[in-house]
């Protein structure tokens, strides 16, 4: 990965939703004050990207990694941008049936696609086209704006989390069922994007990308899963990382370890002005500062047949737990050393979420 440009501008504007561009989907304005403190407290601030200049237009939301690219796209269109994971703009495509998308969330293997809507779009990532739409069925306003794929909802069967601005927001097992509503009176944020955080002590939790309740601020938020209180833990871009004369809404949000080398990163969009902004900031190192993750959590081989070694420098017996890509529970064992015996699997993508002495991490892996 080529080296990533690190910008630590501190930037301090005021601002109201009147401000902003009209390229920028803001939310409408409602009452109360947010649940939320401003604080960027053990967030370091690892990218800044102007992809507003890169794709040549603003009006850009969504946003996910695969395969090493970005993904990125426009809220009021069809299109989906692709950028390198410097930044550098590659190209434009649309997936034939989709339209305004605002979120995505990647499983390892498939593209999940919010559009505000009561669908979910499964995205087949190499054919860039539809493989499943999910109906969801929510019982209250939280609708698809934000979807964060979870696999360890529906008891290990993987699902979703939903939200549309000053909404509730819902969890849905992997065919549209709700399985829990979290009420707006709890969480107190305006939902943009959002995403599962397995990797954080004390987890998990859900980040949610937030608006905040006037519409016009660019919060990270932590809530704590499953009730979806507010931490307390709250990152404001506008504050401590938005380049000087550029200010933003919310946007998209993914979590990552696949961004920057070495570290867990939580990565958003900022719908800005006059500059669209893709930004990093760090969540976790992967060498356990802070006992976020466990120490040089390594898979190898990987790709793996058969048996596969579980390497960390924590001793101690590991409980490990694999998904499928469905978000499917299919090993559920502790292991005493590091081998671990995958020979039930089937070829494919899982992700192995190793807990060990009470700290987690998840790590993808590859079955030949």
């Amino acid at each position: 990965m080529k080296k990533l440009l690190i910008l630590s501008i501190a930037f301090a504007l005021g601002t109201s939703v009147s401000n902003y561009a009209q390229n920028a989907e803001a939310a409408p304005v409602v009452q109360g004050n947010s649940n939320t403190e401003n604080t960027n407290a053990l967030f370091d601030l690892l990218f800044n990207y102007d992809i507003g200049t890169a794709i040549g237009a603003q009006g850009n939301a969504g946003v996910c990694f695969v395969n090493d690219q970005f993904w990125v796209s426009a809220w009021a269109s069809d299109l989906i941008h692709v950028l390198d994971n410097t930044g550098l703009y590659l190209e434009t495509f649309t997936i034939p049936g989709v339209s305004g998308t605002r979120s995505m969330s990647w499983d390892g293997t498939n593209i999940y696609i919010g559009t505000a809507s009561t669908q979910i779009f499964q995205i087949d990532p190499v054919s860039r086209t539809i493989d499943n739409t999910i109906n969801i069925t929510p019982s209250t306003d939280a609708t698809a704006r934000m979807v964060a794929f979870d696999p360890t909802l529906d008891g290990g069967n993987g699902g979703f989390w939903t939200g549309n601005f000053s909404s509730d927001i819902a969890s849905f097992d992997m065919d549209g069922n709700e399985l829990s509503v979290i009420p707006y009176a709890t969480h107190g944020t305006t939902i943009y994007g959002g995403a599962v955080d397995l990797v954080t002590a004390g987890g998990p939790y859900l980040w949610i990308h937030d608006q905040t309740s006037a519409g016009g601020g660019d919060l990270v938020v932590q809530l704590q899963l499953p009730s979806g209180t507010p931490t307390g833990l709250v990152y404001d871009y506008n504050l401590s990382g938005q380049p000087a004369g550029n200010t933003g809404i919310a946007g998209g949000l993914f979590i990552s370890d696949e961004v920057v080398p070495g570290k867990v990163a939580i990565v958003g969009v900022s719908q800005g002005t006059p500059l669209d902004q893709l930004f990093g900031i760090e969540l976790a190192d992967l060498a356990g500062v802070n006992d976020n993750a466990l120490a040089n959590f390594s898979l190898s081989p990987n790709p793996a047949s058969g048996r596969v070694n579980i390497n960390t420098t924590v001793a101690g017996e590991k409980h490990v737990v694999v998904y499928d890509v469905l978000g499917k529970q299919v090993i559920n064992t502790t292991v005493a050393g590091n081998e671990l015996n995958i020979s039930s699997l089937k070829a494919g993508v899982y992700m192995v979420s190793v807990t060990q002495n009470k700290v987690s991490a998840t790590k993808k892996l590859i079955v030949q």
